[in-house]
């Protein structure tokens, strides 16, 4: 089983969410929102689901638990794939 990273960064790209589906079925998958994707909806989905909490600090709606830089920068370095979107 794979540590695979998504690192979202845009929400309105339907083509990483089908991909983060289909991966999260037969490996760990983490999903960390950024940016414009702290508001994308990801229930649904076997990944663990995170929001970085400076590009979140705003959106009343981001309800994932919220993440620093320091702990993203932990899954990075612990992750065997990252892919940023």
């Amino acid at each position: 089983m794979k540590k695979i990273l998504h690192i979202l960064k845009r929400k309105g790209d339907p083509f990483p969410l089908g991909i983060i589906r289909k991966e999260a079925g037969s490996n760990e998958v983490t999903v960390i929102l950024i940016q414009d994707a702290v508001d994308l909806d990801l229930n649904g989905t076997a990944a663990k689901v995170f929001a970085l909490s400076e590009d979140s600090k705003d959106s009343k709606s981001a309800s994932y638990p919220r993440i620093g830089y320091k702990e993203m920068l932990e899954f990075i370095l612990n992750a065997d794939t990252v892919v940023t979107w």
